[in-house]
């Protein structure tokens, strides 16, 4: 019986047949790796089980009798989860049919990013497709989310199905026909619509920030998340740097409103006019300046080829874009001190960046923590500085 540990859960492949012949062989076997093993959850695999008799059903009743765990029953086949259904077990267990998988072969891609890239598939139909890397939990709170979001009434693409793609995952979005992403619709005819669609998105942006949500809605915090990223880089950094990190998160204050995290153009599509978010990852509550440390610091990073293919822009129209964003916002030509306030907060997000895509190598992690060397921690007190003008800049 073969049988693998990921992210701290315990998945036991259950294979070919199960019935009264060999389910003793099978649950001593299960048995004596469950208690060889620790781990939070016991997941049974069942893409490769062809069929399960009675017997069979009453050593999965079993497990879960005597496991203290949450048990999960994964990659059921058509039919095998017609026998769980009939038998009630899809009530009792956490069932999840297996999916689908979805060629992206000869498609066009459409947006690309660290963690993924989008796909046309048809034409009312796109795919994200996540890197390898990027963890099971992930891909699904994001599904969550987006479906979260579109209830509390922002304009987000509709998730329909979790799908494989070779050795990847993908998500399945529907209506959105003929959508670009806003950094190609920007760079499309030299950019002659640069302020129309930096309007929109500077609208569509403020809509978020003023989107009160209620606490049981099911969105996390952001300020939240952004503490477990500081917890996840503490290895890299010294115990002073990582209080400052924490009182830099500490002391943002509280709101209630969404914020996406990672807005900007590689993340939303521009279709008809109007404008679509996609990537709903890290969406959650919290003060809107949480959502302007990221166009901080793209603009901090424009020189970089990653960013400018991420946002399908050039760094010219990367520095462009975080200005007009600016003005538009916030009605004023006056962003010079805005700029600078903000900029606190992308030397913060760049010493967390490592936790929020961490499917990147170690290398690229090293170089983030340099650089949260070089620009966050020598300049503490000016950071802390910046926090306290957010009520004067936000009201």
């Amino acid at each position: 019986m073969d049988f693998k540990i990921e992210n701290e859960n315990l998945i036991i492949n259950l294979e070919g047949r199960i019935d009264s012949n060999n389910v003793a062989e099978i649950e001593n076997a299960a048995v004596k790796i469950v208690k060889e093993n620790s781990a939070n959850e016991i997941i049974f695999d069942v893409e490769n089980l062809k069929y399960i008799s009675s017997a069979g059903l009453r050593f999965l009743m079993k497990c879960k009798k005597t496991s203290k765990k949450n048990i999960q029953i994964v990659n059921a086949s058509k039919d095998i989860y017609e026998i769980l259904e009939m038998t009630g077990f899809i009530k009792m267990f956490d069932v999840k049919k297996k999916l689908r998988n979805v060629s992206i072969e000869g498609c066009p891609l459409v947006g690309i990013g660290r963690s993924s890239n989008v796909y046309r598939i048809d034409d009312e139909n796109i795919i994200k497709v996540y890197d390898e890397k990027v963890p099971m939990y992930k891909i699904t709170r994001e599904i969550d989310l987006a479906k979260k979001a579109f209830i509390a009434g922002l304009p987000t693409a509709i998730s329909y199905d979790l799908v494989r793609c070779g050795n990847a995952y993908g998500v399945v979005f529907e209506m959105i026909a003929d959508a670009v992403t806003v950094g190609d619709a920007i760079s499309a005819n030299n950019g002659e619509r640069f302020e129309e669609i930096m309007k929109k998105f500077a609208a569509l942006m403020k809509l978020m920030h003023e989107t009160e949500i209620d606490a049981d809605a099911g969105f996390p915090s952001i300020k939240g998340t952004w503490f477990d990223w500081a917890e996840g880089m503490k290895k890299y950094y010294t115990d002073a740097e990582f209080e400052k990190l924490h009182a830099v998160i500490s002391a943002v204050p509280e709101r209630n409103t969404i914020v996406h995290c990672d807005f900007h153009a590689g993340n939303t599509l521009y279709q008809d006019g109007e404008i679509v978010v996609i990537d709903m990852a890290d969406v959650g509550y919290a003060h809107p300046v949480f959502d302007f440390a990221a166009g901080a610091f793209h603009a901090l990073i424009s020189s970089s080829e990653s960013i400018q293919k991420s946002l399908s822009l050039s760094q010219e129209n990367v520095l462009r874009f975080w200005d007009s964003l600016l003005r538009n916002y916030f009605q004023t030509e006056k962003i010079n001190e805005y700029k600078e306030t903000f900029k606190a907060f992308a030397y913060l997000r760049e010493a967390l960046f490592p936790m929020k895509h961490v499917q990147i190598s170690e290398e690229e992690k090293q170089s983030f923590v340099a650089s949260a060397r070089k620009n966050f921690f020598p300049n503490f007190e000016w950071e802390m500085e910046q926090v306290k003008k957010l009520d004067k800049i936000f009201g």
